[in-house]
């Protein structure tokens, strides 16, 4: 992408957001009584107008296309909402999923919903627990099978989380700092094949803050090296994690995947060993701090989401390649190539604004920006990265979204498709 593509891009994407931004505010004030009564009712009469029979719809061919899309995804267990009656409220749906690394994947998703015992079933609004399965295989030969599973006991006094994951995918590698990956004649293009375990216990001590233990097991190795800097390879020596942390965590969200309100603070520190197995000795500290409200668009009702972040990562010791923090991928300043810029800190703040539209639809934009470096002392002193973009939103289940994204950033631009936010 050339330069002034991306200024092109950038200029837009601001005027975009300064009217938009604009919009926000003045829309409650200008909005009389029966502006927005009147929007409330176009919006209900757009609702019940789909989901009347096909015969007797008389609006535009689009509801006829949603009202067979909803049927499909019913068929599946898909339908939008979820029963707290079953065990495990199960839903399948097909993985199409697409990045600028990976290219296009196909797979399976099947998650479930459920309430982990009885005492959290007799607490009304209590978070529900989620386990998720996938699969998927990409057209540039990428392969990744996975679990997740977020259960909460005891009407949520207790917390287990459990991440498991085994990849093998075609990946970029420029340098283990920031100053390679400004080169282009520095890229390397290898096979990682990747075996991560992460487990988490977590107890709710006061309020809405927990404290827990876990553990992390990392097993990486590369190989099929080619590119302009085959040198490189001699960097990328399998690589062996193991690792145990404490974790301090404030969540009042209200829900763990896709808060409308709320916020969550985290702080998650984790020591490598050679005792514990693997090949260097390292510490790393991870925090982050998500933020939501709804929020009152120019388009009165339904109620949008405004969500922001802060995260970081910052790293003390021998660090792996394979633990390097990275910029971009899906869910952080999308529209970066993941691989290319890698460091040993990290920091970055992101917004995104996400306004349901009619039935299981909705759409989100957002902006960010992000940084790296070698050493704490010298965050902020790098290049700083913006990211925009745009996306679409279909829900499957209650809180659990199909998402499109299409991310731009400097220099480069990304286009994602998965389940579930970004944050």
């Amino acid at each position: 992408m050339s330069k002034d593509f991306f200024s092109l891009v950038m200029v837009r994407a601001s005027r975009f957001f300064f009217f938009f931004a604009i919009g926000l505010v003045s829309a409650p004030v200008l909005a009389d009584a029966g502006q927005i009564n009147a929007s409330e009712s176009d919006f209900k009469r757009t609702v019940n107008e789909a989901d009347k029979p096909l015969a007797e719809q008389k609006i535009l061919p689009w509801a006829r296309a949603d009202k067979v899309l909803r049927d499909a995804l019913n068929r599946v267990g898909a339908n939008g909402d979820f029963d707290p009656n079953k065990k495990v409220d199960w839903g399948i749906v097909p993985n199409f999923s697409y990045s600028s690394e990976q290219e296009l994947a196909l797979g399976v998703v099947a998650f479930g919903l459920f309430l982990a015992d009885e005492e959290s079933r007799r607490v009304e609004n209590v978070k529900p627990s989620q386990i998720v399965f996938k699969t998927f295989a990409s057209t540039n030969g990428a392969k990744e099978i996975g679990a997740g599973l977020r259960t909460l006991f005891k009407a949520d006094t207790y917390r287990l989380y459990v991440d498991m994951e085994y990849s093998d995918t075609p990946e970029v590698f420029y340098g283990l700092s920031i100053e390679p990956s400004r080169d282009e004649a520095n890229e390397l293009l290898y096979d990682h094949q990747g075996q991560n375990l992460q487990v988490h216990g977590l107890k709710r001590v006061f309020g809405d803050t927990f404290v827990g233990l876990g553990v992390r097991y990392h097993k990486n190795q590369s190989d099929s090296f080619r590119g302009p800097n085959p040198g490189l390879a001699t960097l990328l020596t399998d690589s062996t994690s193991v690792g145990v942390s404490g974790q301090v965590l404030r969540d009042t969200r209200d829900h763990q995947d896709n808060p409308t309100r709320g916020s969550v603070l985290q702080f998650d520190y984790t020591t490598f060993t050679e005792s514990l197995g693997s090949n260097t000795d390292f510490d790393q500290l991870q925090f982050r701090y998500s933020g939501y409200r709804p929020l009152r668009t120019f388009l009165a009702k339904p109620e949008a989401t405004l969500a922001w972040q802060v995260q970081g990562l910052l790293s003390e010791g021998e660090v792996p390649w394979d633990r390097l923090t990275l910029l971009g991928g899906s869910r952080q300043l999308r529209g970066y190539e993941r691989g290319r810029y890698r460091g040993r800190q990290k920091v970055l703040a992101q917004i995104e604004l996400r306004q349901p539209i009619v039935g299981r639809h909705s759409m989100v934009t957002w902006a960010g920006i992000g940084t790296l470096s070698d050493e704490i002392s010298e965050l902020g002193r790098e290049r700083w990265w913006p990211s925009v973009g745009v996306g679409y939103r279909l829900r499957l289940k209650e809180k659990i979204n199909l998402r499109f994204d299409l991310g731009f950033g400097r220099d480069d631009r990304g286009v994602y498709v998965g389940v579930n936010e970004a944050f």
